[in-house]
């Protein structure tokens, strides 16, 4: 493409990029409410009660905006959803994009986002907008994108600044560990624990077009590095440090702000233990149902397309699953938002696994 045409259709991208962020945003703040338990300027001016007061990155950030400018809180809170939600479509293309072709990378992430809906803007018993959600999920698709390409010292960046933003930054750390360890170093590395595309399939089964194309239009990935899985004792230092980065911004934060009111984390409900309660719900047949799709649905393609994710990004779901298992202690689980991350972690796996089925490509596995 010439440099004319090419530089033209990068604006349109960018454009429509900004747009659909703005439209995602306006959703957000038109179809959910505040939680009068946490009113957005006690989060702004942090005064509100624990654990919602100790979420402090976009108040911060939002402070010169909202407290010496006077922009509304409304605006405020929508201009960072816009800046959240553009920084997860980015992110999930720069986690992908190891794996598939780099449009591959730029469709699947807008994708996530067309998911969203489900999750956030449905009437749920509980349209609450909180603005740290839509960023835990972009800090969440940019670690993994940075520790694919074990760049650490950039990752335990992230990760203060995830930990600033929510309690979800210690999934970084963990993830670390599902990418990169080797369970059998003495082995040779299998075939599938590579990020190499699989070998060329019959013309009949791909989507590659009979004639030759120029590279970028391609549906081939390009050829990645090797992702060589590492000892626990190699990626130690690595996942300690940004485990540290987590622990030290949380502790600031919690020491800053020791004297607002509530808990650290609510393990109560109404005096029961949360995770009583979580099961109380869980009863019901029906809402069983709906966990699926407060996850995007995601859970149904996981046995559809299991045998065509890489092997590191197939163990994400086992940090996701562990998350889960976290959330039935601390959050209401018929609170679709707090699905977020797990939905990030779900969807990085499909989303390889889908492209390289609609390739033809045959199973890793």
């Amino acid at each position: 493409m010439p440099a004319g045409p090419a530089a033209h259709h990068n604006r349109r991208a960018w454009l429509a990029l900004l747009l659909l962020a703005a439209g995602h945003a306006a959703l957000r703040l038109a179809m959910n409410r505040e939680f009068e338990g946490a009113p957005w300027d006690e989060l702004l001016d942090f005064s509100a009660a624990k654990p919602f007061g100790l979420r402090v990155l976009v108040p911060l950030l939002a402070w010169p905006l909202h407290s010496l400018l006077r922009v509304p809180t409304l605006w405020v809170f929508g201009l960072f959803e816009l800046l959240a939600t553009a920084a997860l479509v980015l992110a999930t293309a720069a986690a992908l994009r190891p794996f598939v072709a780099p449009r591959w990378a730029a469709a699947l992430g807008v994708l996530l986002v067309l998911l969203l809906p489900i999750a956030f803007l449905l009437q749920h018993r509980w349209p609450i907008f909180y603005p740290y959600d839509t960023p835990a999920m972009a800090f969440t698709a940019g670690g993994v994108a940075l520790l694919l390409r074990r760049r650490w010292r950039a990752a335990a960046c992230l990760a203060l600044l995830a930990a600033l933003n929510r309690e979800s930054a210690i999934l970084l750390p963990a993830c670390a560990l599902a990418l990169h360890l080797s369970l059998r170093p003495s082995q040779p590395v299998p075939a599938d624990l590579s990020l190499q595309p699989p070998k060329p399939v019959p013309q009949d089964l791909s989507l590659q077009p009979s004639k030759p194309v120029p590279q970028d239009l391609s549906l081939q990935p390009p050829q990645p590095p090797q992702l060589q899985p590492s000892t626990l004792r190699q990626l130690l230092p690595p996942a300690l440090a940004i485990l540290a980065a987590v622990l030290a911004a949380r502790g600031l934060v919690s020491l800053v702000l020791r004297d607002n009111p509530g808990a650290p984390m609510q393990l109560l409900v109404d005096g029961t233990p949360r995770l009583l309660a979580n099961l109380a719900w869980l009863e019901e047949p029906a809402h069983w149902l709906r966990l699926p799709a407060y996850l995007g649905y995601l859970p149904l393609a996981w046995p559809l397309l299991r045998a065509w994710m890489p092997a590191p990004l197939r163990r994400l779901g086992w940090v996701a699953a562990a998350y889960l298992g976290a959330l039935m202690f601390v959050a209401n689980i018929d609170e679709p938002r707090v699905y977020g991350e797990a939905i990030v972690l779900l969807f990085l796996p499909t989303a390889v696994a889908l492209t390289r089925w609609l390739r033809g490509d045959p199973p890793a596995v």
